[in-house]
């Protein structure tokens, strides 16, 4: 292929990668900043002057809010994590890219065109984008528990600690089972195919 044609076929997957890369930076600031909002403007205020609603919170739901602070923060890793991968493979390809079109040979220990594009085909590559997304549903529960007990009778410590660590741990067996399925996909997507 010639240096245009190289050029050209990788131009539109490069272009790809860096708007998804975008999205994940995006992603990732939000979680951060929405857990320092919430952190500050619930857990860090003055319950003296604080209005019903969050004097409730504080109270009743202290557990539930540090819960979703904490999968928002989680998520938010993940999300980077995942711009970190596409960051990684932009730049793979880039060079093996600009190797290519000067007739070089691509060095051992990074990849080729071809190789890039497998990577960017492969079905765990979105792992942490995915992980990211289940973060951010614990992250949706944690504050639907913390609205509703808020408004409820003040239950027990051990009570309340067992009920936030139902959507933590939903996450994390949602999480475990996706990185091995995808894995396993990818291992037999690269199997040669049996007849």
């Amino acid at each position: 292929m010639n240096e245009a044609g190289i050029d050209e076929a990788t131009k539109l997957y490069l272009d790809y990668l860096d708007k998804e890369m975008t999205i994940q930076g995006i992603l990732s600031a939000f979680c951060v900043t929405a857990a320092a909002v919430v952190f500050d403007r619930i857990l860090g205020i003055d319950a003296k002057s604080a209005s019903v609603l969050i004097a409730s919170l504080q109270q009743k739901s202290a557990i539930y809010i540090f819960a979703a602070v904490t999968s928002l923060v989680l998520a938010a890793l993940f999300f980077y994590l995942q711009r970190s991968k596409l960051a990684w493979l932009h730049g793979q390809i880039s060079f093996a890219v600009a190797h290519e079109m000067r007739g070089m040979n691509v060095p051992d220990d990074t990849n080729t065109v071809a190789g890039g594009l497998a990577i960017g085909n492969s079905w765990s590559l979105w792992n942490c984008y995915k992980s990211g997304m289940s973060w951010l549903a614990a992250t949706a529960a944690e504050a639907a528990l913390a609205v509703v007990s808020a408004q409820e009778r003040q239950a027990s410590y051990a009570t309340i600690c067992a009920i936030a660590a139902i959507p933590l741990g939903a996450a994390i067996f949602f999480d475990v089972i996706l990185w091995r399925v995808m894995v396993h996909r990818d291992d037999r997507a690269r199997s040669p195919r049996r007849r």
